[in-house]
Protein backbone atom coordinates (compact mmCIF):
# COMPACT_ATOMS: atom_id res chain seq x y z
CA UNK A 1 0.00 0.00 0.00
CA UNK A 2 1.27 3.45 -0.90
CA UNK A 3 1.99 5.90 1.91
CA UNK A 4 -0.64 8.58 2.55
CA UNK A 5 -0.07 11.63 0.40
CA UNK A 6 -0.25 14.98 2.15
CA UNK A 7 -2.05 17.69 0.21
CA UNK A 8 -2.96 21.22 1.15
CA UNK A 9 -6.17 23.16 0.54
CA UNK A 10 -5.00 24.50 -2.83
CA UNK A 11 -4.09 20.98 -4.01
CA UNK A 12 -7.56 19.85 -2.92
CA UNK A 13 -9.17 22.76 -4.76
CA UNK A 14 -7.20 21.93 -7.94
CA UNK A 15 -8.23 18.28 -7.72
CA UNK A 16 -11.90 19.20 -7.25
CA UNK A 17 -11.77 21.57 -10.22
CA UNK A 18 -10.23 18.84 -12.39
CA UNK A 19 -12.79 16.28 -11.19
CA UNK A 20 -15.53 18.69 -12.22
CA UNK A 21 -13.93 19.45 -15.61
CA UNK A 22 -10.62 17.81 -16.55
CA UNK A 23 -10.40 20.09 -19.60
CA UNK A 24 -9.91 23.27 -17.55
CA UNK A 25 -6.92 25.33 -18.61
CA UNK A 26 -4.06 26.03 -16.23
CA UNK A 27 -4.97 29.71 -16.47
CA UNK A 28 -8.60 28.95 -15.55
CA UNK A 29 -7.55 26.84 -12.56
CA UNK A 30 -5.06 29.50 -11.48
CA UNK A 31 -7.74 32.20 -11.56
CA UNK A 32 -10.13 30.12 -9.44
CA UNK A 33 -7.39 29.21 -6.93
CA UNK A 34 -5.81 32.66 -6.74
CA UNK A 35 -2.33 31.44 -7.76
CA UNK A 36 -0.22 31.61 -10.93
CA UNK A 37 -0.58 29.20 -13.86
CA UNK A 38 3.05 28.14 -13.29
CA UNK A 39 2.20 27.21 -9.70
CA UNK A 40 -0.81 25.19 -10.91
CA UNK A 41 1.41 23.44 -13.47
CA UNK A 42 3.98 22.56 -10.78
CA UNK A 43 1.33 21.34 -8.35
CA UNK A 44 -0.35 19.15 -10.99
CA UNK A 45 3.03 17.65 -11.95
CA UNK A 46 3.81 16.92 -8.28
CA UNK A 47 0.38 15.31 -7.81
CA UNK A 48 1.00 13.19 -10.92
CA UNK A 49 4.40 12.06 -9.60
CA UNK A 50 2.79 11.17 -6.26
CA UNK A 51 0.15 9.12 -8.07
CA UNK A 52 -2.72 11.32 -6.91
CA UNK A 53 -3.58 12.33 -10.49
CA UNK A 54 -3.34 9.41 -12.89
CA UNK A 55 -5.19 10.71 -15.94
CA UNK A 56 -8.48 12.12 -17.15
CA UNK A 57 -11.59 10.01 -17.65
CA UNK A 58 -14.53 10.47 -19.97
CA UNK A 59 -17.99 9.66 -18.62
CA UNK A 60 -20.37 9.08 -21.52
CA UNK A 61 -24.11 9.44 -21.02
CA UNK A 62 -25.34 5.86 -21.21
CA UNK A 63 -28.88 7.00 -22.06
CA UNK A 64 -27.59 8.00 -25.48
CA UNK A 65 -26.56 4.40 -26.10
CA UNK A 66 -29.91 2.98 -24.96
CA UNK A 67 -28.29 1.33 -21.94
CA UNK A 68 -31.10 1.93 -19.48
CA UNK A 69 -30.40 -0.79 -16.92
CA UNK A 70 -27.51 -0.94 -14.50
CA UNK A 71 -27.01 -3.85 -12.16
CA UNK A 72 -24.31 -4.66 -9.68
CA UNK A 73 -23.34 -8.29 -9.38
CA UNK A 74 -21.71 -9.93 -6.40
CA UNK A 75 -19.88 -13.15 -7.18
CA UNK A 76 -18.74 -15.94 -4.90
CA UNK A 77 -15.86 -17.92 -6.35
CA UNK A 78 -14.66 -21.44 -5.80
CA UNK A 79 -11.54 -21.74 -3.64
CA UNK A 80 -9.47 -22.76 -6.67
CA UNK A 81 -10.93 -20.13 -9.02
CA UNK A 82 -8.53 -18.31 -11.33
CA UNK A 83 -9.56 -14.78 -10.35
CA UNK A 84 -7.11 -13.23 -12.83
CA UNK A 85 -8.81 -15.16 -15.65
CA UNK A 86 -12.25 -14.00 -14.49
CA UNK A 87 -11.05 -10.38 -14.38
CA UNK A 88 -9.54 -10.82 -17.86
CA UNK A 89 -12.96 -12.02 -19.09
CA UNK A 90 -14.54 -8.83 -17.74
CA UNK A 91 -11.99 -6.67 -19.56
CA UNK A 92 -12.92 -8.38 -22.85
CA UNK A 93 -16.67 -7.72 -22.48
CA UNK A 94 -17.57 -4.05 -22.60
CA UNK A 95 -21.00 -4.52 -21.01
CA UNK A 96 -19.26 -5.74 -17.83
CA UNK A 97 -17.36 -2.97 -16.11
CA UNK A 98 -15.62 -2.03 -12.89
CA UNK A 99 -14.71 -5.56 -11.83
CA UNK A 100 -13.05 -5.60 -8.45
CA UNK A 101 -11.86 -8.07 -5.86
CA UNK A 102 -13.74 -7.68 -2.61
CA UNK A 103 -13.46 -8.67 1.02
CA UNK A 104 -16.78 -9.56 2.57
CA UNK A 105 -19.84 -11.45 1.46
CA UNK A 106 -18.71 -11.68 -2.19
CA UNK A 107 -15.28 -12.29 -3.66
CA UNK A 108 -15.83 -10.13 -6.74
CA UNK A 109 -18.11 -7.27 -7.73
CA UNK A 110 -18.86 -5.71 -11.11
CA UNK A 111 -21.41 -3.58 -12.89
CA UNK A 112 -23.44 -4.63 -15.91
CA UNK A 113 -25.01 -2.15 -18.32
CA UNK A 114 -27.86 -3.40 -20.46
CA UNK A 115 -30.62 -2.33 -22.83
CA UNK A 116 -33.38 -4.39 -21.21
CA UNK A 117 -34.02 -7.22 -18.75
CA UNK A 118 -33.60 -9.92 -21.40
CA UNK A 119 -30.10 -8.79 -22.34
CA UNK A 120 -29.29 -8.27 -18.65
CA UNK A 121 -30.29 -11.86 -17.94
CA UNK A 122 -28.17 -13.10 -20.88
CA UNK A 123 -25.14 -11.25 -19.52
CA UNK A 124 -25.67 -12.54 -15.98
CA UNK A 125 -25.96 -16.10 -17.31
CA UNK A 126 -22.71 -15.58 -19.23
CA UNK A 127 -21.02 -14.71 -15.92
CA UNK A 128 -22.65 -17.64 -14.08
CA UNK A 129 -21.15 -20.07 -16.61
CA UNK A 130 -17.59 -18.88 -16.02
CA UNK A 131 -15.28 -21.51 -14.53
CA UNK A 132 -14.72 -20.78 -10.85
CA UNK A 133 -17.95 -18.83 -10.27
CA UNK A 134 -20.04 -20.49 -7.57
CA UNK A 135 -22.80 -17.94 -7.07
CA UNK A 136 -23.94 -14.68 -8.67
CA UNK A 137 -26.30 -12.24 -6.94
CA UNK A 138 -27.77 -9.40 -9.00
CA UNK A 139 -29.04 -6.04 -7.73
CA UNK A 140 -30.73 -3.93 -10.39
CA UNK A 141 -30.44 -0.20 -9.84
CA UNK A 142 -33.53 1.95 -10.16
CA UNK A 143 -31.72 4.40 -12.41
CA UNK A 144 -28.38 5.07 -13.97
CA UNK A 145 -25.69 5.91 -11.40
CA UNK A 146 -24.88 9.54 -10.84
CA UNK A 147 -21.11 9.59 -10.86
CA UNK A 148 -20.50 12.74 -8.87
CA UNK A 149 -17.12 12.90 -7.19
CA UNK A 150 -17.08 16.67 -6.82
CA UNK A 151 -17.87 16.67 -3.09
CA UNK A 152 -15.33 14.07 -1.93
CA UNK A 153 -13.49 15.26 1.17
CA UNK A 154 -9.85 14.70 0.24
CA UNK A 155 -8.58 15.90 3.61
CA UNK A 156 -10.90 14.28 6.17
CA UNK A 157 -10.45 15.55 9.69
CA UNK A 158 -12.06 12.52 11.38
CA UNK A 159 -13.50 9.18 10.34
CA UNK A 160 -12.01 7.96 7.05
CA UNK A 161 -8.25 7.99 7.50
Amino acid sequence: MSPKVEIDEIDEQIIHLLIKDARLSLKGIAKKCGISAVSVFNRINRLKKQGVITGATLFASLDNFKLYLVASIGMETENDADVDEILRFFKEHTCLIEPSVSIGKYDLYALIYSENFESLNDRVEMVRRLPGIRKVVVSVWSGLPILNFENIDLMPKTGCT
